[in-house]
C-alpha cells in the first residue's frame, strides 16, 4: 500500500485527461450525448473495470445521470447569457435595453398623435394678448387633444377672428394625468420610479416635473428636462428619463455637480401625457370651432401660481369658451416604441455623434429616431447641394429664374432662412401621411407648426454657426410613355402611350388578372421609392417576365408607330406641365429631394391592354 501511495503522484493517465475532441464540442452536448461519453469513456477504460454504469438504477448510473443533466441546464444558461451579453447578438429586448445604457443611449418609447391646429377668437373675446395656458385640452370624435406648452396669440378685431399664435400651434392626442406627491430621500442622482400602471400609455417626450423645494420661498418650480445630466450645470434644475427594460420610465436628478440635487423634505409632482394609442389618429376638421377647457386641480392650481409667467395675460375658466380650436390637417401617426432592430441601429448613430449633430448622417438619423410618428423619408443637404444641386433644377429645368416662379420654395426661403445662407442645413422632409390624389398633389407637405416643432427642437444639438431651412419635397409623376430618338420632349406622349401585353393562349390566369398583376407590380414598386431613389425599368421588367402566363409585352403610341420591347416611363413634375421630363426605359437616379408617386392609378392601369395569342390552326401529321 505504501508502494502503491508513493508512486502515485508520478504517474500521468493521458487516457483520462486527453479527449481528443475540438475546442467548441462542449456546445453540440445536451444531458444524453453527456451520459453516453461518460459512459464509454468508463467503458474504454480496462483498467478500472466498472461496470455499475451499465445498469440503470445503480449508484454511478444514478451520479452520472445528475452530472449529465446538470451539465445541460448550465450549458443553457451559459449559452444564454454569452449570447445576450454581447450587443451584437442579443435578441430580448431587456438585454439590448441594459447594453446601450452603457454609452449613454435611452431607448424611445411610444410617442402619442400629433395635431396642427388653428385657433380662432369670437367676438365677445375683447383684443389685446392672450395666452393659452399649458395643459389646455379640446375634445372632438371621441378623443382629447392637449397643449403641452402656452400658445401666445393676439387678437386685432372685435369680431369673430382666427388668431396667429407666436410659436407652434400643436396639440398632443391625450389627457394630462398627475401622479401621486412623491417625497425625496435626498440622495445623490435619486432616481424615481413612474409606474401609473399596467397597459398605460405613456407619451414619450411629454413628461413633467414639479418640484416643491424646501427653502425660504417654499414654492413650487418647473424643472426642465434634458437628454443627459452631465450636460447641466451645479444649479440646474433638470432631470433626466429613461425608458428602462421594463418598459417604465425612471426619472433621474443631479448631484448639485450635474444638476440640482434632491433634498429631503422636497416634493415631487408628476404629470404626464395619457395617450390612447393608434385610436388617437384623426382626420382634418375633427375639432371644428371647438371649445378650449383650461386643465385645473387643486394641486395643479397651486403649482400654476408659482410656475406662471405674470408678464402674460392667461386665457380664464371664464373667458374659455370665447376661444375655439379647429385643425385643417390630419393627425400624425401614433408611434410605437423603437424595437430590437431599431435601437441596433440607432445607438452606434447617437454614439458617433454624442447629442451634437454635425453631418447629414447625424442630422438624418436624429429626426428619424425623434420623430418617427409623422416621418416617412428625409434627406438632408449642405448648402453646395442647395446651390449647385436644388437651385441649378429650378433654374435649368423648370426655367425659374428666381424664387417667386416657386410659392413653396420662396415661403421656406424667406421663414426659415437667414440672410447668411451658406451656414444653412436644409431638410427634405416627406410626411407619412402620404396624400398621392391628384386634387393634393401640392399639399403633401410637412405643415408649419411641425416645421417649427423640429427647427426649435434641434437647436440645442446642432452646432452654433448652422442654421436649419427646410425645402418642400419634389413630387414627380410617373406615367407611361415612349418617344423616338429624333422626336421632341412632349409630355403628352402620355396621352397616347399604352403597354401591350400578350398573354399565352392556354394560360390559366384571365386576362382582368394578369392586368391587375402587372399594374400591381408597377404602384407597388414607385410607392416603395423614397427620397433620392433610383427608378430601375429593368427590375420592372424581370418582374413582369416573371408572371406565368406572358409571351412579352411593349409599350407603344397608338398615335404613330412607335414602339419599344418591355417597359418604358415618364417622369415629370406636374405642378410645370412636365418642363423637366425625362423618359425612362433603363435606369434613373433621382436627386436627392425628388419623390416618384402615381398621380391617377385608375388611368395608368387602364392604358395597360392584355392580348391573348392566336392559337395555331396547323395540322400535325404522323
Amino acid at each position: 500500500m505504501s508502494q502503491y501511495t508513493t508512486t502515485r503522484p508520478t504517474t500521468t493517465r493521458s487516457d483520462l485527461t486527453e479527449f481528443n475532441l475540438p475546442t467548441n464540442a462542449y456546445t453540440g452536448f445536451d444531458a444524453q450525448s453527456m451520459r453516453d461519453l461518460i459512459v464509454n469513456h468508463l467503458n474504454a477504460d480496462t483498467t478500472i473495470n466498472f461496470t455499475d454504469q451499465n445498469f440503470e438504477g445503480s449508484n454511478v448510473s444514478a451520479l452520472i445521470d445528475i452530472l449529465a443533466y446538470t451539465y445541460h441546464t448550465l450549458l443553457f444558461y451559459l449559452n444564454q447569457t454569452s449570447s445576450e451579453s454581447n450587443f451584437a447578438d442579443a435578441e430580448l429586448y431587456e438585454n439590448v435595453n441594459r447594453i446601450v445604457k452603457l454609452i449613454g443611449y435611452k431607448p424611445l418609447g411610444t410617442q402619442t398623435c400629433i395635431l396642427p391646429v388653428n385657433a380662432s377668437g369670437k367676438a365677445a373675446l375683447s383684443k389685446g394678448y392672450y395666452t393659452i395656458p399649458k395643459f389646455t385640452f379640446s375634445a372632438g370624435g371621441g378623443q382629447t387633444f392637449t397643449c403641452i406648452q402656452d400658445i401666445t396669440f393676439e387678437k386685432t378685431t372685435t369680431a369673430v377672428e382666427t388668431v396667429t399664435p407666436v410659436g407652434t400651434t400643436l396639440m398632443y392626442e391625450g389627457t394630462i394625468e398627475e401622479y401621486p406627491i412623491l417625497f425625496p430621500i435626498g440622495e445623490k442622482y435619486e432616481t424615481i420610479n413612474l409606474n401609473p400602471g399596467s397597459n398605460i400609455l405613456i407619451d414619450h417626450f411629454n413628461i413633467f416635473v414639479f418640484v416643491k423645494e424646501v427653502n425660504e420661498q417654499n414654492k413650487w418650480y418647473e424643472w426642465n428636462r434634458i437628454p443627459s445630466l452631465f450636460l447641466s450645470k451645479p444649479n440646474d434644475r433638470s432631470f433626466e428619463v429613461t425608458y428602462n427594460e421594463n418598459k417604465k420610465y425612471e426619472i433621474k436628478f443631479g448631484n448639485n455637480v450635474n444638476g440640482k440635487k434632491l433634498n429631503l423634505g422636497d416634493s415631487i409632482a408628476i404629470y404626464y401625457l395619457k395617450s390612447s394609442g393608434t385610436k388617437g389618429k384623426v382626420t382634418k376638421n375633427t375639432l371644428k370651432d371647438s371649445a378650449i377647457n383650461i386643465y385645473n386641480t387643486t394641486q395643479y392650481d397651486e403649482i400654476f401660481t408659482d410656475v406662471k409667467d405674470t408678464s402674460l395675460s392667461y386665457i380664464s375658466i371664464e373667458d374659455s369658451p370665447n376661444v375655439t380650436i379647429t385643425n385643417t390637417e390630419d393627425s400624425t401617426e401614433f408611434g410605437e416604441s423603437e424595437t430590437v432592430t431599431e435601437i441596433k441601429q440607432n445607438a452606434p448613430r447617437f454614439f458617433s455623434s454624442e447629442y451634437r449633430l454635425t453631418t447629414k448622417a447625424d442630422y438624418k438619423s436624429f429626426i428619424e429616431r425623434n420623430y418617427k410618428n409623422f416621418i416617412y423619408d428625409i434627406t438632408v443637404l449642405n448648402n453646395s447641394d442647395y446651390t449647385n444641386d436644388y437651385l441649378k433644377y429650378i433654374n435649368d429645368e423648370l426655367g425659374l429664374t428666381d424664387f417667386t416662379g416657386d410659392t413653396n420654395a420662396l415661403f421656406n426661403q424667406y421663414y426659415y432662412a437667414d440672410s447668411a445662407d451658406s451656414n444653412n442645413i436644409y431638410l427634405s422632409i416627406v410626411p407619412k401621411l402620404r396624400k398621392e390624389k391628384s386634387v393634393v398633389t401640392r399639399s403633401n407637405y410637412l405643415p408649419t407648426s411641425l416645421k417649427e416643432k423640429i427647427q426649435l427642437e434641434i437647436e440645442n444639438y446642432k452646432l452654433l454657426n448652422s442654421e436649419i431651412s427646410f425645402i418642400d419635397p419634389v413630387y414627380l409623376n410617373v406615367d407611361l410613355s415612349v418617344k423616338s430618338s429624333g422626336e421632341p420632349y412632349n409630355v403628352g406622349y402620355k396621352n397616347t402611350t399604352e403597354l401591350h401585353i400578350r398573354r399565352e393562349s392556354r394560360a390559366l390566369i384571365n386576362e382582368a388578372n394578369l392586368k391587375s398583376k402587372v399594374f400591381n407590380i408597377i404602384s407597388t414598386y414607385i410607392k416603395k421609392l423614397k427620397l433620392g431613389g433610383t427608378i430601375n425599368v429593368r427590375d420592372l421588367n424581370n418582374d413582369i417576365e416573371s408572371i406565368p402566363g406572358i409571351i412579352d409585352f411593349t409599350t407603344i403610341r397608338t398615335d404613330s408607330d412607335i414602339s419599344i420591347p418591355g417597359l418604358s416611363l415618364c417622369i415629370y413634375n406636374p405642378i410645370y406641365n412636365g418642363k423637366d421630363i425625362k423618359f425612362i426605359d433603363s435606369v434613373l437616379k433621382l436627386k436627392p429631394y425628388q419623390i416618384p408617386y402615381i398621380k391617377n392609378e385608375t388611368v395608368l392601369k387602364n392604358k395597360i391592354k392584355v392580348i391573348s395569342a392566336l392559337k395555331s390552326n396547323a395540322v400535325i401529321e404522323y
